[in-house]
């Protein structure tokens, strides 16, 4: 099957944006008080920014760009966010006008014990002119069938906890980062849409939003890092409480966790 879908890799296209006062004041007003508490831009902006917008007519069923315009017409359509990893070079600024080239590095057919899934691996590249703030690899993941049958697992990471703080995954916190990242995927909003098409109990926190509060956490414990690299592990329902954790391993490494209210692993990230 994946020699249909050969000519895709390497894909590319570019979209522009700035960074305005308006965005980061309202990161910020989303994020507070988990955020880095001397000011400047949160950790995570750039993933509110050169959003990926096609006309009402070109939008599926689930509220994404249809597939077969940047992405190829997949034969699975559920999709979610399945991880990534951020290289940081450079600062981002109010006032940048940033070029995100986003391209196609690898499409790759996998059977689960829930199905047939389609991992589709992204590059973004976050530059100002010529030079990269930040790199960043994005994997989705495409579901050929509803998962009723995900595998559990409680959080069975051991670290020493540095810093760590609760947060409620209430619905307008859900409208609020969607808004500002302009993410129209429903399971996100639309209740219906995510229990009977997607099988999940609730409405989902998203996978960058977790993300945004890991690097958040780090920078506010002044932790140094180049890179930050994460994997999404378990779907988390909002309208419960969920903990963001930072600590490390016993490889001391640094660590972020995000656990759900029955302290099941939704997403681990190290950062280096």
């Amino acid at each position: 099957m994946m020699d249909n879908f050969k000519e895709w890799i390497g894909k590319e296209i570019s979209r522009s944006d700035i960074i305005t006062p308006r965005l980061v004041d309202h990161l910020k007003k989303t994020l507070e008080p988990n955020i880095l508490a001397n000011g400047g831009i949160p950790e995570g902006l750039f993933l509110c920014l050169c959003p990926d917008v096609v006309n009402s007519n070109n939008l599926s069923k689930d509220g994404n760009s249809k597939l077969g315009i940047f992405l190829p017409d997949l034969p699975y359509k559920i999709r979610m966010w399945a991880g990534g990893k951020f290289e940081i070079y450079d600062q981002f600024k109010i006032g940048f006008e940033i070029k995100k080239v986003s391209k196609i590095e690898n499409i790759e057919f996998k059977k689960g014990k829930s199905g047939n899934l389609c991992f589709v691996t992204i590059n973004h590249d976050y530059k100002l002119e010529n030079k990269i703030i930040v790199k960043e690899k994005q994997t989705a993941v495409y579901r050929e069938r509803i998962n009723k049958n995900l595998i559990i697992n409680k959080n069975f990471e051991s670290i020493k906890v540095i810093d760590e703080f609760n947060i409620f995954g209430s619905s307008t916190l859900l409208f609020r980062y969607s808004a500002l990242t302009f993410n129209g995927h429903k399971i996100h909003y639309d209740i219906d849409y995510t229990k009977t098409e997607e099988g999940h109990s609730g409405l989902l926190v998203h996978a960058p939003l977790q993300a945004t509060y890991l690097l958040n956490i780090a920078k506010k414990n002044n932790i140094k890092f180049n890179s930050f690299e994460y994997r999404a592990t378990f779907p988390l329902i909002s309208n419960k409480t969920f903990k963001v954790q930072l600590g490390k391993n016993n490889k001391n490494e640094i660590v972020g966790l995000v656990l759900n209210h029955e302290n099941i692993l939704t997403m681990k990230a190290i950062f280096k």
